[in-house]
């Protein structure tokens, strides 16, 4: 499968997706997120604490710009990535599809209603951060994918069933 990077809305279900794309296709599955804290050695909320939410994005682009080199993989990117025309512009670059995850708000708050781990959420209300990235992701991606209900098996057919239609065979 060319190489694809999934983009969208923190809890939408990018690294979910991602792992069931590396299961049923063989591919390699990278999370930015973890790959990011794992090569700085603190989580991203220690980033955004000890430093700044601007030292996290440079990171975040020089993680990118490495992994869109990656090829045959699926990205799951950050919720902000694709907010940063760097880091679009890398993956483009460099033959990446981007695939937005459009996955309803309300799915999205019941997933995230106990997660600590976000440090978007400790500032801003999800329903403005939710409405302002939206159209950044519909305009970075090259395919939509329309989410509600469906397991990450069913996205991942839906995933191949527009990719095949486009001539990106798997």
């Amino acid at each position: 499968m060319n190489a694809i990077a999934l983009c969208g809305f923190m809890g939408c279900g990018k690294t979910t997706v991602a792992l069931a794309l590396e299961k049923k296709y063989n591919l390699k599955h990278i999370d930015t997120d973890r790959y990011i804290e794992e090569k700085e050695n603190m989580t991203i909320n220690e980033m955004f604490e000890n430093y700044s939410e601007s030292y996290f994005r440079d990171k975040e682009y020089e993680a990118i710009c490495t992994l869109s080199k990656e090829k045959g993989c699926v990205l799951a990117l950050g919720g902000g990535a694709v907010t940063f025309e760097r880091n679009v512009k890398s993956l483009k670059d460099n033959g990446y599809t981007l695939i937005f995850l459009d996955t309803d708000l309300k799915v999205i708050k019941e997933r995230l209603l106990s997660d600590s781990t976000r440090p978007l959420l400790k500032s801003n209300d999800i329903e403005t951060l939710y409405k302002k990235r939206y159209p950044i992701y519909e305009n970075a991606c090259d395919v939509k994918i329309t989410c509600f209900r469906e397991n990450a098996e069913e996205i991942c057919d839906k995933i191949l069933e527009i990719l095949k239609k486009e001539g990106k065979n798997p």
